[in-house]
């Protein structure tokens, strides 16, 4: 048994603490999210520029530029869907603005807006992480944005959201598998897995923490999965030596094997072993198989 070098478990360690990367996409991907994100935040920025001023347009476009990220980079995201994006955006304002109403010290306001708009969120089921930004502004905008006082929930915000959102769909509508919102996508489906949605849900909801992705997608990707499986023809190489079998007594289970050696005993060959004991049962008695 080699012993691992210290460089390398440092390496392991290292990337166990940063984790994966995202998804690798090819570059129609990246075209596409890069486009309609140019022309969302264009328009975001217009109007925004002409209700409140440039000042708070530079504030909003930090909040927007968040929220866009996730609607056309990750489109099938569960916190870029409808409910996260329209709910979160606005029940965040209305934090944020109740903040800068009534608490006048302007650094606990902000608190209490972010704080405040983290809990709302999560309560109404609405995470949409841009929501932060948007109750943020609503304090330190400035005068241009309390002079709005609620008015802000309408416009920019409810104004700006809509624009992103409209600009989603139409440019994810084009190309199936990314179509916004969720509901609207659509894959080659492989047959059906003896999973169902619900044994992945109950399966997410016992990792006990927010997963970003829709339950209508990882029933896809399960899907997929299934079927990679399934076309996967690559034979089975099993070492020689002791094996722990799962079967009941009385079936077959079948080993291809590839026997390795000197030239002539070179090959592939065939172990069929039976069944016919459990471990720990009384009854020693094994029954070797055949080999070809």
């Amino acid at each position: 048994m080699t012993r691992e070098s210290p460089v390398r478990r440092a390496l392991t360690q290292m990337q166990n603490f940063i984790g994966p990367g995202t998804t690798r996409i090819g570059w129609r991907e990246v075209v596409i999210a890069g486009i309609a994100a140019l022309v969302g935040i264009w328009a975001v920025y217009a109007l925004t520029s002409w209700v409140a001023g440039p000042w708070a347009a530079v504030l909003m476009v930090g909040s927007m530029g968040a929220a866009a990220v996730l609607l056309f980079a990750v489109p099938h995201g569960a916190l870029s869907q409808p409910w996260p994006v329209f709910g979160g955006q606005i029940v965040s304002a209305m934090v944020g603005v109740s903040a800068a109403i009534w608490i006048p010290d302007p650094a606990l306001a902000a608190g209490v807006a972010v704080g405040g708009a983290i809990a709302a969120m999560q309560l109404l089921r609405c995470v949409h992480p841009p929501g932060g930004a948007t109750a943020l502004i609503a304090v330190i905008g400035g005068a241009p944005v309390h002079e709005l006082g609620y008015l802000y929930l309408a416009v920019p915000v409810l104004a700006n959201t809509a624009i992103l959102f409209l600009i989603a769909v139409i440019a994810n509508y084009p190309f199936p598998w990314r179509r916004y919102p969720i509901g609207l996508a659509r894959w080659d489906e492989p047959p059906a897995p003896p999973l169902t949605s619900k044994h992945l849900q109950a399966a997410v909801r016992d990792l006990n923490v927010v997963v970003d992705i829709t339950p209508a997608e990882l029933d896809a990707i399960a899907r997929s999965a299934i079927a990679h499986a399934t076309q996967d023809t690559s034979p089975l190489q099993v070492p020689i030596g002791e094996r722990y079998v799962h079967a009941e007594a009385g079936e077959s289970v079948t080993i291809h094997k590839r026997f390795e050696g000197d030239e002539a005993s070179q090959g592939r060959g065939r172990i069929t072993l039976n069944v016919v004991r459990r471990e720990n049962e009384a009854d020693p008695e094994t029954r070797d198989t055949s080999t070809d």
